[in-house]
């Protein structure tokens, strides 16, 4: 019966503790951006980022668009869960007119409300000088 006790202690310690963990990177990720999750956001370097819709569900797609100034190319672009580790997916855009578009699609998760982060990696054509945005946005059910 002790050994019972000490392993319901041990594994609702690691529970709560993970919980409250995941709250700390969510919090520590959003400071990294000026914006406001799964709003439209506009950085400093004139770049816009922004969802097809406000409120994104899990295994549903949805778009992320992009408008850049002229002087600044995508490198790479993938998104990763801030809450819990599920790895990363890689983002391609394509240009449509003035603005670039991804069509992305995340998965569910034990977590009813997941932070996801676009980790976007630019560089300056005219400079060569790398630049990255993160922009956050939160996935519910």
């Amino acid at each position: 019966m002790h050994i019972y006790k000490f392993t319901l202690f041990f594994m609702l310690f690691f529970v709560l503790t993970g919980c409250d963990n995941a709250n700390q990177k969510d919090q520590k990720a959003l400071l990294k951006t000026n914006c406001d999750p799964n709003q439209h956001c506009i950085y400093k370097t004139g770049v816009k980022v922004w969802l097809s819709d406000k409120n994104i569900t899990p295994e549903t797609p949805f778009s992320i668009y992009l408008d850049l100034p002229a002087h600044l190319k995508i490198d790479n672009a993938k998104l990763e869960s801030i809450t819990m580790y599920m790895g990363f997916i890689p983002q391609k855009f394509t240009k449509e007119a003035t603005i670039y578009k991804s069509d992305t699609m995340v998965g569910i998760c034990s977590e009813q409300n997941m932070l996801w982060q676009l980790v976007l990696n630019l560089s300056n054509i005219q400079t060569g000088e790398s630049i990255t945005h993160f922009y956050n946005f939160y996935v519910t059910y």
